[in-house]
């Protein structure tokens, strides 16, 4: 007898947290699978060029070695993928 009133209280804790997560969770994981996400916009695309020769470019900032200039920065275009 006393090893019944034992476990009544944990069985029953376990079987309402059993419960109560099946419950619970069910909708959660539905909503936020029947939402879409939209993709994140892309930040742009930079690199490096001086303003004398357009053949030197670096992806970071810096002097050009030909002629010791500073190199501006100029935003790349990048071609967006074809949705398929």
């Amino acid at each position: 007898m006393k090893f019944q009133r034992v476990l009544i209280a944990p069985l029953l804790a376990l079987s309402l947290l059993a419960a109560a997560g099946s419950f619970y969770s069910h909708p959660v994981v539905h909503a936020h699978g029947s939402q879409e996400q939209d993709p994140e916009p892309e930040k742009p695309a930079y690199h490096y060029v001086c303003p004398m020769h357009d053949d030197v470019t670096s992806k970071k900032p810096g002097k050009c070695y030909k002629c010791k200039m500073k190199l501006e920065k100029k935003r790349i275009k990048v071609s967006k993928p074809a949705d398929q």
